[in-house]
């Protein structure tokens, strides 16, 4: 029996612990080398070492040559259990053949574990470096985390002192993020030398940009919120200022309202209520212009103030509009006193009109009563006139009376001389009116029919005398010959015009004819109507014939001008034809020459 056969079992027992060795040490292997590579999983630096130890360790004999050769000739030694010389018995070759293939898969094992343990042993040192970084990254990332949570974070700051303490705290970050910059540009830098580094560990970009991202939010958020807060505390300054300086105005206008009231003076009433709208217009504009800036300064702080805060601020808005209802208060009370002052200003005028008529007119009749110059005709004329004038002015009277009663109450005649004063001046203008109209009646109705007729026919004579002379003046001049067809018009309508001047005129002589025969004691002066009117006669019949004329030539002129264009159309589509009607063209041409030579005849006869 030879030495195997006789330690046949502690040559099993060693060969069996070192195979189960060698497979321990590949799962742990294996596991070191799931764990370097694992995709969603991040160490810190020192648990990362411990992992890096153990696959310096486990790597320090990686071929395991010795170990698979002696595992291969221990094999064939405990494979062979001979009960006799004869050679290994068929159970002895059928362990060997097992174990074999046991020791086969192992060894298959190790070279498929190979390659991807030398990929990790160069990537191991990296991925140390990588996360040695991620390590000293952490408290500065932490730092701007906290900074850019504080920036963002809902507050409600109530009132002034709250925000006034958020602010300082605002400060507090960005000067705590400023103090960071040095070592975010510390870490910025090394960061983006490792990114470009082979081998880097999968979650260094991401890490990376994380920080920049951290980084430019906590800079942003930390400024928007100062900045926010800043002009949060600018419009609540704002807004308090405004809701105390908004009273000034507001008090100015109470105590003007009190003194609003009616002056009866139109002139000096319009200059006061001028002085109260302009201070009205100022203090309204300043009120205005406040209440956009307190609105403004609501929508703004409420939005930082919260809903807790809105209900008050609400209130406080309302106080201001119900405080200001004493703008409109003001300006109707300022419409009511202009309107009344427009009223009594008019009515005023009127009164003044009327007097400014009756002192002229009073001078006037003493001056037709006693002058001189004037025939007994024309002075009945001019009477009579003023009487029509005078009759005009009496309707007014009466409704102005009841303007002034309306305008001018008991109550008002009882607290105002002045009142008293405009209303005297009325009675004193009414007064004066109806004396100067009973002056002028008196005068007319002392007038008879006759001279009246007698004077309505001599002043149209009178009128009518000189237009009939220059008519016949007019007759004997020659009219101008026209020389185109806008000269022609223009000729008509002067001569239209003259025609029309006959006709009015002629309704004077007839008026006057009327007059002289309604007369029931007949004047014994020569009848001028029965010499005028020949004379009208011939100048209506010389103004006639002239339009006759004319219209002839015109006439003739535009059916000369139609005909000429239409031969010039045809000419011009001659060249279009291939057998022009020659005989038509000679036609309308011979028409066109037989207008143009009466054309001419009517100018030279004109």
């Amino acid at each position: 029996m030879t030495f195997w056969q006789e330690n046949y079992g502690f040559v099993k027992e060693v060969y069996d612990f070192r195979l189960a060795k060698y497979q321990e040490w590949m799962d742990n292997l294996e596991g070191i080398v799931s764990k370097v590579m694992a995709p969603n999983v991040q160490y810190t630096y020192k648990e990362f070492k411990i992992i890096q130890d153990s696959l310096s360790s486990l790597c320090r004999d990686l071929e395991k040559e010795g170990m698979k050769e002696w595992l291969d000739m221990m094999l064939e030694k405990v494979a062979i259990r001979v009960s006799d010389e004869g050679g290994p018995s068929s159970r002895d070759k059928e362990l060997r053949t097992a174990e074999k293939k046991k020791l086969q898969a192992l060894i298959e094992r190790h070279d498929k574990l190979m390659p991807p343990t030398i990929e990790t042993q160069a990537k191991v040192e990296m991925y140390a470096r990588c996360y040695s970084y991620g390590d000293d990254m952490k408290q500065t990332l932490k730092t701007l985390e906290e900074m850019r949570h504080l920036s963002s974070k809902d507050i409600h700051p109530h009132n002034m002192n709250m925000v006034e303490e958020q602010i300082e705290k605002a400060e507090k970050v960005i000067n705590t993020v400023d103090s960071s910059r040095e070592q975010y540009e510390e870490l910025l830098k090394r960061g983006q030398k490792l990114v470009k580094c082979d081998n880097v560990a999968p979650f260094l970009h991401a890490l990376l940009e994380k920080l920049e991202t951290t980084w430019k939010e906590a800079n942003e958020k930390s400024k928007q919120r100062l900045e926010m807060l800043t002009n949060s505390a600018k419009d609540w300054e704002t807004y308090d200022l405004m809701r105390n300086e908004i009273n000034e105005p507001i008090e100015k206008l109470e105590s003007d309202l009190k003194k609003y009231r009616k002056f009866y003076d139109p002139q000096m009433f319009a200059k006061k209520l001028s002085s109260k709208k302009q201070v009205w217009d100022e203090c309204k504009a300043k009120t205005d212009e406040q209440l956009t800036t307190i609105k403004k300064c609501y929508s703004t702080i409420i939005v930082l103030a919260g809903d807790e805060k809105k209900e008050f601020l609400d209130k406080e808005v309302a106080e201001v509009e119900e405080k200001l209802q004493v703008v409109a208060k003001c300006q109707k009370k300022l419409d009511t006193l202009t309107e009344y002052n427009n009223k009594l200003t008019d009515a005023v005028d009127r009164c003044r009109a009327l007097n400014d008529w009756a002192g002229p007119g009073n001078s006037k009749l003493k001056e037709i009563c006693t002058s001189e110059e004037l025939t007994p005709e024309n002075r009945v004329k001019e009477i009579l006139l003023l009487q029509e004038d005078a009759r005009s002015k009496v309707p007014l009277v009466d409704p102005l009376a009841a303007d002034y009663k309306a305008l001018l109450t008991e109550d008002d005649l009882e607290k105002s001389e002045t009142a008293k004063t405009t209303l005297q001046e009325f009675v004193e203008c009414r007064q004066f009116v109806e004396e100067v109209v009973a002056e002028i009646e008196k005068e007319a109705g002392s007038i008879s029919t006759d001279d009246r007729l007698y004077a309505d026919y001599y002043c149209l004579v009178k009128d009518f005398t000189p237009w009939v002379g220059e008519a016949e003046a007019n007759t004997k001049v020659a009219l101008p010959k026209p020389q185109t067809l806008d000269d022609c018009l223009a000729l008509l309508e002067t001569c239209q015009t003259f025609d029309a001047g006959c006709a009015e005129n002629k309704v004077k002589l007839d008026d006057a004819a009327t007059a002289r025969s309604s007369m029931e004691k007949q004047s014994n002066t020569e009848n001028m109507v029965e010499t005028l009117g020949p004379r009208w006669e011939v100048v209506k019949k010389v103004a006639e014939e002239r339009v006759v004329k004319i219209q002839i030539l015109l006439d003739t002129w535009k059916e000369l001008q139609s005909t000429t264009e239409d031969l010039a159309t045809k000419m011009s589509e001659v060249p279009k034809q291939n057998e022009p009607n020659i005989e038509e063209l000679e036609k309308v041409f011979t028409n066109m020459k037989e207008l143009n030579v009466k054309k001419k005849e009517l100018v030279g006869g004109v």
